[in-house]
């Protein structure tokens, strides 16, 4: 008795089990675009917060920028003065505004053998357009102030040797150096704060100077008083 082969059946029987495995890994496949789609929208997500990060970078510096160019700019009038006193010459009442500089003046004078220019830094308005007339400024009223700059430069056997760039030295006696400086504050009554000189690092580090700007900065101090800032001022 002959039985009917298998062979047809079993080739079926294969074939669906290929197919279904095809399809299955067809099926896993695409179950894994949704991922790879959510990692290239997470990428995307990050790149704006970086973009804002670096915004925000870029503000503050330009901020920081603006701040600190505001104070002095190159070339132009201006001024930051700070002043800090227990000097009993300074007055507890009515205590000068030194937040807001309103007058930036220097005046030359210059001989045989030496050459000086005034600075003064104002909380007021002061005007004066000579040295002569500079000292004969009435003093400051309560609430008034200023802060007097003197650079000198020494140089024998020359006519009115010109002023240059470079550091005042506060702590040697004139003629002793070729630069160097005094200061003190005025203030109400017309009294004037010396400084007691002789050690630390008091100085004017002048930055430009010609016959109608000087600029620079400066810090000068003793046990009872001490000044800071810079200065562009014009010469007159």
């Amino acid at each position: 008795m002959s039985f009917p082969t298998w062979e047809p059946l079993r080739m079926v029987v294969v074939s669906m089990v290929v197919i279904l495995t095809v399809s299955l890994m067809i099926g896993v496949a695409g179950c894994g675009s949704p991922e790879a789609s959510s990692a290239t929208t997470t990428e995307g997500a990050a790149t704006p917060t970086s973009s804002t990060a670096q915004a925000a970078l870029s503000s503050t510096m330009s901020v920081s920028t603006a701040t600190s160019s505001s104070a002095a700019p190159a070339g132009e009038i201006g001024a930051t003065v700070s002043v800090a006193s227990k000097n009993g010459g300074y007055p507890t009442n009515n205590v000068p505004d030194w937040s807001q500089i309103e007058s930036v003046l220097a005046f030359r004078n210059a001989e045989y053998g030496d050459s000086a220019i005034f600075v003064c830094l104002a909380n007021y308005e002061v005007t004066a357009d000579s040295l002569s007339e500079y000292w004969e400024l009435p003093p400051p009223a309560a609430g008034q102030g200023w802060v007097e700059l003197v650079l000198t430069r020494t140089l024998a056997d020359t006519n009115e040797p010109p002023l240059v760039p470079g550091r005042y030295d506060f702590n040697t006696p004139q003629g002793m150096a070729e630069l160097t400086g005094a200061a003190k504050i005025l203030v109400e009554n017309g009294t004037g704060i010396q400084f007691v000189t002789g050690g630390g690092d008091d100085y004017v580090e002048v930055t430009s100077v010609d016959d109608t700007l000087i600029s620079g900065t400066f810090h000068v101090g003793d046990n009872w008083s001490e000044i800071s800032g810079s200065f562009s001022a014009p010469v007159k």
